[in-house]
């Protein structure tokens, strides 16, 4: 079942991470001059839309918003080109079923990745996504596997206090992120002398395995290539002023972060959730932890996942500790729980219990950690089979607190975020999963708003499932809004809501969403705008409707493609209605790369390049000569591969 079954692939390293970080503010802060509205798609300025004659007024107060804001926000990369990159990263061992192996040959192979990191809702932490082409372990010539792109990366089970020595923006938090590659969808492998790829094309054969399906965590964000930065310290303000003076100085200034990466490659099985882990889930009960200090400052164990393999001798468990357990320091030594105690109980009404695995620290700790990605194996008494129905948890030593508590149930879905067009009928598909298996007809499914703080509102809807253990969600695409929908399976649900802060204490008062806790699903619903495809195609009617915006929020575009500069637009129009045709959503080049784009703006920029086409053929300005003599593939790849620096990983909220 998934990366929790042998073979699999181990890999470590870094990701530096490239996000503009402008559009991380509301228009609606009265204090953040350069912000953005998500429900119109405008970058604003004091709360306005920006006009043609406000960008540069737009990007100065952007840089100036770089120091660290109220609430732990900071505009920290006006400059940024989106992109997120792997660098110093490689296999580190493989798995055959008989523990790790640092000898095959594509250990220490390269692990190659570049996406391009975009919110669906780009005011909070929990929709970010990895746009991307494709994913490589190995070398051409060599043992490789090459992965194109099926779906994009989406970020989950997001642990807040994952390192809490760490804080600095996000950088006290570690993300989950996964996908698969199919192997009827370009999959390929060349295994040459490599056991573990052999294996892999093997397991593929069988028809139960789609293909392959990769999982990591992204954890230590260290921003402005410092890691003595503290919110609000002298380290981050300097900083913060340095950067500052750079970008006033003009020119191209991106400032990457960087997160550590540990991850695993392994099978995708039939009735595996593609987009999220869905084994059986161990959920974090948010425990404070013996000796961590107060509940703010202190670390949290994060939400598990587990595989029994009941046909090995011994029984084996294993667990996917990525995003699990906290680190101590900013050296990401693993805070030191004593001796874990797997616990398996009779489901209610029965209360017989018993310890069934003990986790020493040596198998979770940091040099376990980063040897298997996390993964943990442990072995399960000779007389332990049949656990498949029970109840696990996984508790501290000597009666300790109990950090991991088995959910049953789980609502999943293939699309954690949603894209869809004001008034285009659309629903998405929620799998319950049983135990980590689709489950079956009669389940309730309860799905409900994602609350601000201080609501009473209990609005939701429900849904039985059917014989595959799915229900369809119907979406309301009425307005241009961003919609949160939590889900629940069960009668009796509770209605969470959006805290102004991450809450993390299970005794406060209220129900506070938890990304550890709660399943859920964002839907970008993107105004029609059909008054803007109205307009009469002009240069002005364009610049100021469509590509205004974009430029003011942007700035790394200058590089590339000059959006105020009608010449240049037009010489490129083939390339940029290939770059922001719908078909390309997916991809790495789509333009823009924040995908708000609406179909009412698309529509005025085509007919104004089409009136451009349709006349004579302007002549191309002498700069860009050069650059259009090259193909077409460079020309793409100049104008819509941002480019960015390799040093640097986290992420922007």
């Amino acid at each position: 079942m998934s990366i929790l079954e042998t073979p699999r692939l181990y890999f470590r390293g870094n990701i530096g991470w490239d996000p503009v970080t402008t559009n991380n503010f509301p228009a609606s802060l009265s204090d953040q001059p350069a912000a953005y509205d998500e429900n119109t798609l405008d970058s604003t300025l004091h709360g306005q839309p920006v006009t043609p004659s406000q960008v540069g007024d737009y990007r100065q107060a952007a840089i100036d918003e770089v120091p660290l804001q109220k609430d732990g926000l900071s505009s920290w990369n006006p400059d940024g080109t989106y992109r997120s990159t792997f660098f110093q990263t490689q296999v580190n061992g493989v798995d055959l079923g008989n523990g790790l192996d640092i000898h095959d040959p594509i250990v220490t192979a390269p692990v190659n990745f570049q996406g391009m990191l975009i919110d669906v809702e780009p005011y909070g932490p929990y929709t970010s996504q990895l746009f991307f082409d494709e994913m490589s372990f190995g070398i051409p010539g060599g043992c490789r596997i090459v992965g194109p792109r099926w779906r994009r990366f989406d970020d989950r089970n997001i642990n807040f206090n994952a390192n809490p020595s760490n804080s600095i923006i996000a950088g006290t938090a570690s993300v989950t992120w996964q996908t698969v590659f199919p192997k009827r969808h370009g999959l390929a492998i060349e295994e040459h002398d490599s056991p573990l790829l052999q294996a892999f094309r093997a397991a593929l054969s069988s028809e139960d395995v789609l293909g392959l399906m990769v999982r990591w965590n992204s954890y230590r964000t260290i921003y402005f290539n410092n890691p003595a930065q503290r919110n609000g310290n002298a380290a981050q303000q300097h900083d913060s002023e340095n950067l500052i003076a750079k970008l006033n100085q003009g020119g191209f200034q991106p400032n990457p972060a960087r997160s550590l990466v540990v991850g695993c490659l392994g099978l995708w099985r039939r009735g595996d959730c593609p987009s999220e882990p869905g084994e059986r889930t161990l959920v974090s009960t948010l425990a404070p932890i013996p000796d961590q200090g107060t509940p703010a400052s202190a670390g949290r164990v994060g939400t598990a996942f587990m595989h029994i393999d009941s046909a090995s001798s011994p029984p084996k468990l294993t667990l996917d500790f990525q995003n699990t357990i906290p680190c101590a320091d900013q050296a990401t030594d693993k805070v030191d729980l004593g001796t874990l105690s797997v616990i398996a109980a009779d489901p209610p009404p029965a209360v017989a219990m018993g310890v069934v695995a003990e986790i020493p620290l040596g198998r979770y700790d940091r040099r376990a950690y980063e040897a298997t990605g996390g993964i943990v194996t442990v072995d399960l008494p000779d007389g332990s089979r049949g656990l498949e129905d029970y109840v696990f948890s996984i508790s501290g030593p000597d009666g300790g607190p109990t950090y991991l508590q088995e959910v049953r149930y789980r609502a999943l879905t293939d699309e954690p975020n949603v894209y869809v067009t004001q008034g285009d009928l659309r629903d998405v598909t929620i799998q319950v999963y049983d135990r980590g298996r689709p489950a079956g007809a009669g389940l309730n499914v309860v799905w409900s708003p994602l609350q601000g703080t201080g609501s009473t509102d209990t609005t939701h809807w429900s849904a039985t499932t059917d014989a595959n253990g799915r229900v369809k969600v119907p979406l309301d695409t009425s307005q241009g809004l961003v919609y949160p929908y939590i889900f629940q399976v069960g009668d009796d649900p509770v209605l969470p809501v959006v805290s102004g802060k991450p809450q993390h204490d299970p005794h406060a008062p209220g129900v506070v969403f938890n990304p550890l806790v709660f399943t859920y699903v964002y839907v970008r619903v993107l105004p029609r705008d059909d008054e803007i495809a109205a307009l009469e195609p002009t240069w002005d009617n364009v610049y100021a409707h469509v590509l205004a915006n974009f430029k003011a929020i942007a700035p790394c575009m200058d590089n590339w493609l000059r959006l105020d500069d009608e010449q240049q637009v037009r010489a490129y129009g083939p390339l940029v209605k290939r770059l922001t045709d719908p078909d390309a959503f997916e991809s790495f080049r789509y333009m823009p790369a924040t995908r708000d784009l609406s179909p009412g703006q698309r529509t005025l920029l085509y007919n104004w390049l089409d009136r451009q086409a349709a006349h004579e053929k302007p002549e191309r300005p002498v700069e860009l000569e050069a650059l259009m003599m090259a193909s077409e593939e460079s020309a793409v790849l100049e104008i819509a591969t941002i480019a960015g620096s390799h040093r640097g990983g986290g992420k922007p909220e």
